[in-house]
């Protein structure tokens, strides 16, 4: 159950080898090392269940990461999405998507932005 402490949620279904992350409203205390962990959590059941597909919620992330957390992720969790599989991402972003640009350019898989979870599961689901 989440509370205004529970940094985030993941979710898998099972048959539809979807991965979901939601960050929540704690991460308003979040450091930088929680976002690495959560990260590394995430990317590892993407990797333990064959994840073809991946929905990322930040409408709720308050901490800002550095840009070193940034490259490592790139660096670190990309891989691990392409080694699971990965097929389609889809991130669910607060406001205006049209200017967003793909995350990392080391990803094997489509990766798009949306304003509305309707429109991540129709795509991602596609």
């Amino acid at each position: 159950m989440a509370d205004a402490t529970s940094m985030y949620s993941i979710t898998y279904s099972k048959p539809d080898r979807l991965v979901r992350l939601t960050w929540l409203a704690g991460t308003n205390g979040m450091t930088d090392t929680d976002f690495r962990e959560t990260l590394e959590v995430f990317a590892e059941g993407a990797i333990q269940h064959a994840a073809t597909r991946l929905i990322i919620d930040v409408r709720e992330l308050k901490h800002r990461p550095s840009s070193e957390v940034l490259v490592w992720r790139d660096e670190v969790t990309v891989g691990k999405y392409n080694k699971a599989g990965v097929k389609r991402q889809a991130w669910i972003w607060p406001g205006d998507v049209s200017s967003m640009k793909p995350s990392s350019a080391a990803r094997d898989y489509d990766e798009r932005y949306f304003s509305t979870e309707e429109e991540a599961l129709a795509w991602v689901m596609g």
